[in-house]
């Protein structure tokens, strides 16, 4: 410990949850205690948001952290109480932490809910994390009950997500999002797609044809505000999923053969790609030879999209299928092939370039190559187990790639490219 850098140690620790060294480390160097409360770099606020046991919420409380303080985040800050697993929230509460509306409807903790409303009728309205109201916190039925009982508005929408609290709930508060659903929210297909219910999925089919269509797109999900980022689905259900994925993905097999049986037959070969259908993939495109041929913009770019999403086997299959790489655009504008580099799937890199795709495409927002997204992504990507950057330059350099003129990245990544460029 003595050679290390303490800052540093302190980070690795926090990290991996580990409290007794963190404990040990602000014992050992006093002067590391006034930073306890120093914004965590790239997260907007203190350790004390994102600690994740109730150990170490016990060891930054011994150090001075602050159990009140939130973070400064645009649409409405989190505090401990708002973010951090239940065991420890309640931890911080029981060291002191101050309750809130929206804590309150988080923790499960309706007495305390109860107090406030009666005494500030307003606070059931009240903005808190990302701009949900306490409603969007709830975590029981009967705290949902209560809110909606005293004024609470049913389709409130969020500030960052513009989502509704029956759509935050989808993943994790389902038995709460159905009881929404019999108070009568709002609801959409994916909704229904995720807590299995057939009846609402025909409802939404009945009204509307195409919302078998829907995906988790800003095409479906526009938002109003500039710096809005995104439905709050991307998180509970997944980037560009259809109601398909959602069933399979929620264990409704049944319902998803149900869509798959009452799609057209372009949404079905999407659908057979993205769910490494084989099988179906085949017999559709034996069956209508140029059914790809008909896609509909949007899904010309799910090929992209399947790259976006590290999605393997939907890449293969719509390849395979008659997709093309040079037509197909993602996030940031980005192709497929951009998102193989970033993910450092190499394998994905390789099916990609056997199908002729452009090497020297520039992304829309950063202008980059598909070899630059591959260098950035070393030092800066998501960390995917399986990434391999080395590899994946390689693979890009000897498929023709140009060598940029700034080379930045990961220093065995960057020496790749060096050493390539001195045997060419």
């Amino acid at each position: 410990m003595e050679n290390s850098d303490p800052l540093t140690l302190l980070k690795q620790a926090f990290h991996s949850d580990d409290a007794k060294t963190v404990q040990q480390l602000f014992a050992q160097f006093p002067e590391m205690r006034k930073r306890v409360n120093d914004p965590v770099p790239g997260c907007d606020g203190p350790p004390i948001i994102w600690a994740k046991s109730a150990a170490m919420v016990d060891a930054l409380a011994n150090s001075g952290a602050d159990l009140n303080a939130k973070n400064t985040w645009w649409a409405g800050g989190f505090g401990v109480l708002h973010y951090a697993p239940p065991e420890a929230a309640l931890q911080a509460l029981e060291r002191g932490a101050k309750i809130d509306v929206h804590a309150a409807a988080r923790l499960g903790l309706f007495a305390e809910l109860k107090e406030i409303i009666l005494s500030h009728p307003e606070k059931v309205h009240e903005p808190g994390g990302d701009g949900q109201t306490p409603l969007h916190f709830a975590s029981t039925c009967e705290i949902a009950c209560f809110l909606l009982d005293h004024g609470a508005k049913i389709d409130a929408i969020d500030i960052d997500h513009e989502s509704t609290p029956a759509q935050y709930m989808v993943k994790d508060r389902q038995e709460v999002a159905a009881g929404l659903i019999n108070r009568g929210c709002k609801t959409d297909i994916l909704m229904a797609a995720a807590l299995g219910l057939k009846s609402l999925v025909d409802h939404h089919l009945k009204n509307n044809p195409n919302a078998i269509r829907m995906r988790v797109t800003e095409e479906f999900f526009p938002m109003v505000g500039k710096k809005s980022g995104g439905t709050i689905y991307q998180w509970t259900l997944g980037w560009h999923v259809s109601p398909h994925q959602v069933a399979q993905n929620f264990g409704h097999q049944s319902l998803c053969e149900y869509l798959m049986d009452n799609s057209p037959l372009d949404v079905q070969l999407v659908n057979a790609c993205w769910l490494g259908d084989s099988a179906r993939t085949s017999a559709l495109i034996r069956s209508h030879p140029g059914l790809t041929k008909t896609l509909l913009p949007p899904d010309v770019n799910q090929l992209a999209h399947a790259a976006r999403n590290n999605n393997l086997d939907a890449v293969r299959l719509m390849l395979s299928a008659g997709w093309s790489p040079k037509t197909s655009a993602s996030q940031h504008g980005a192709t497929a092939l951009h998102w193989a580099a970033w993910h450092g799937n190499v394998e994905m890199l390789k099916l990609i370039l056997d199908h002729e795709p452009d090497m020297e495409a520039r992304d829309l927002d950063f202008k980059i190559t598909a070899l630059g997204w591959a260098l950035y992504a070393s030092n800066n990507g998501w960390g995917s187990k399986n990434a391999d950057y080395v590899q994946a330059v390689k693979t890009l350099l000897t498929a023709g790639a140009m060598i940029p003129e700034k080379v930045a990245g990961r220093v065995d990544v960057v020496r790749a490219v060096t050493s390539f460029k001195a045997n060419s």
